[in-house]
């Protein structure tokens, strides 16, 4: 309970965790990132992996803010804690996968 009051409260440190797994494997990433497939495999959609080091991570910030914005003033309950937790928990695990996908690994 204490580890979801914490997240809860500091969903930053999600952003800060997938920038830095960004940067870990920055160098191993091509210079176009995939990261958008259609259903047959091919590729529909690329990015430069410098532009994919920061992008993620900056989403999951504007999404901190907003949240932060709408229960500005109000109790947060345990359910808004939980959602923010596994929306941003999941941001992070797409992130890995794509970077798993680009290095040939998936």
């Amino acid at each position: 309970m204490r580890a979801i009051n914490f997240f809860g409260k500091n969903n930053w440190l999600f952003a800060v965790f997938t920038f830095i797994i960004n940067i870990i494997f920055y160098k191993a990433l091509p210079q176009t990132v995939a990261i958008q497939w259609h259903f047959d495999g091919s590729i529909s959609n690329t990015v430069s992996k410098t532009i994919f080091v920061f992008i993620i991570p900056l989403m999951q910030l504007f999404v901190y803010g907003y949240v932060k914005l709408k229960t500005k003033g109000k109790n947060t309950t345990l359910y808004t804690d939980l959602y923010s937790i596994f929306g941003n928990l999941f941001v992070l695990i797409v992130d890995i996968v794509i970077i798993l996908i680009n290095l040939k690994i998936f």
